[in-house]
C-alpha cells in the first residue's frame, strides 16, 4: 500500500495520466499576451524564429522562478541554438512583476490570466494543481511549427538537460 509519499513521489516521476491532452505536434496555437514590461507579445513576433515557451505555476513556484534565473544564466547557449524564450505565467500581472524583482530576473514574460494560451497549448494540470500550467516547455520554429515538448514534473529542469533534450530537435 502506497503512503502519501509513496503517492506524491509516483505522480512526481510520472505526471498524472488522466490530465489534459498535450499538444505534441503541428501548428503552435497562436497567441497575444501583454508582458510584465507594459508590452506584448505574439506568435507571430517570432515568425522565422526559435522560440521557446516556458509554462509555470508562477507566482508561489520558487522552483519556477529559479527555472528562469537558470535560463537567464545560460542565455549564451539558447542563443547560439537561436533560441528565444517567452516565459507564461498565469498569474495576476502586478504579482507576476513583484516576483520578478524578487528573483531579479530581467526577461519580460507574458502573462495569461485568462488561461486560454495554457489551455491552448494542453499545459493546464500538467503539474500539482490542477488549474495551473505545469512546468512545460514547447519549441516552436520560425514556421510556427511545433519541434518539441515536454513537461518537468519534478518543478526544475537544467539548461544542459533542456537543451540536451530538444536539441535533436533543432537539427
Amino acid at each position: 500500500m502506497l503512503g502519501v509519499a509513496g503517492i506524491v513521489a509516483l505522480f512526481a516521476f510520472t505526471g498524472d495520466p488522466s490530465g489534459p491532452e498535450r499538444v505534441p505536434s503541428g501548428l503552435a496555437p497562436a497567441f497575444d499576451l501583454p508582458t510584465t514590461d507594459g508590452r506584448s507579445v505574439s506568435l507571430a513576433d517570432y515568425r522565422g524564429e526559435n522560440v521557446l515557451l516556458y509554462f509555470n505555476e508562477g507566482v508561489g513556484c520558487d522552483a519556477c522562478f529559479y527555472q528562469m534565473v537558470e535560463l537567464e544564466e545560460n542565455s549564451d547557449a539558447l542563443e547560439r541554438l537561436g533560441v528565444s524564450v517567452i516565459p507564461i505565467a498565469v498569474n495576476r500581472m502586478e504579482d507576476v512583476q513583484r516576483q520578478l524583482a524578487d528573483f531579479g530576473l530581467r526577461i519580460p514574460w507574458a502573462v495569461d490570466e485568462s488561461k486560454e494560451v495554457s489551455a491552448a497549448y494542453g499545459v493546464l494540470g500538467t503539474g500539482m494543481h490542477a488549474g495551473l500550467p505545469g512546468h512545460s516547455f514547447v519549441l516552436i520554429d520560425g514556421s510556427g511549427k511545433i519541434l518539441w515538448d515536454e513537461a518537468y514534473p519534478s518543478m526544475f529542469v537544467k539548461t544542459r538537460d533542456l537543451l540536451e533534450a530538444m536539441g535533436p530537435s533543432l537539427s
